[in-house]
């Protein structure tokens, strides 16, 4: 025997809601002494006509592993509030989007400059399920994979400039799961 349960397209299972709060209060006590940095992002979704402004708080090296006197593994994480906008509705649709993503930086110590990459699967609530007249959402619950290239630079590094691919879907929790992908740039300041 099974048990149907009924999901309402645009709310958010109990379980998703509870892991989230739960990773959103453990981030900034596991960051500990991590440095604290803010980022401004932007990113477009060509396929589908839709545009994003992302603002992020970030805990850089909450854990770090010294691979050798200049290559570092480090583990950062990330709460961000972002803003979609369809570019092609009159009046436009918006919607926001809630994270938190645990994030694995590679990075290579230069004198100047230091570039990385970074990877990570995080997890995202969207006020809304659908946006750009017709892009629909199965679920406000959204895993975000994003992989990405950067540089720090400037007086102690304090300056990032970054590109990331993330892409956001529902991994098929509900239906439908067409998925978003966003191509962003942005600039961070680590205080």
């Amino acid at each position: 025997m099974s048990v149907k349960t009924k999901t309402v397209p645009g709310r958010l299972p109990r379980a998703a809601l509870v892991s989230l709060a739960a990773c959103l209060l453990a981030l900034p006590s596991a960051a500990g002494a991590a440095a604290f940095s803010m980022q401004a992002g932007y990113g477009r979704d060509s396929r589908h006509g839709v545009e994003k402004y992302e603002v992020s708080a970030r805990w850089d090296e909450i854990v770090q592993w010294q691979l050798s006197s200049r290559l570092a593994l480090a583990l950062d994480g990330e709460v961000n509030v972002a803003s979609w906008r369809a570019l092609s509705s009159r009046p436009s649709s918006q919607l926001m989007e809630f994270g938190v993503s645990p994030i694995f930086r590679l990075s290579y110590a230069g004198e100047h400059v230091t570039p990385f990459v970074e990877a990570s699967v995080g997890l995202r609530v969207l006020s809304h399920t659908e946006i750009a007249g017709g892009h629909r959402m199965g679920s406000a619950f959204q895993f975000s994979d994003m992989i990405g290239v950067g540089l720090a630079f400037g007086k102690a590094q304090r300056l990032t400039i970054g590109y990331r691919f993330q892409h956001l879907s529902n991994a098929g929790i509900q239906e439908p799961n067409p998925g978003t992908d966003f191509s962003m740039g942005y600039l961070r300041y680590r205080f």
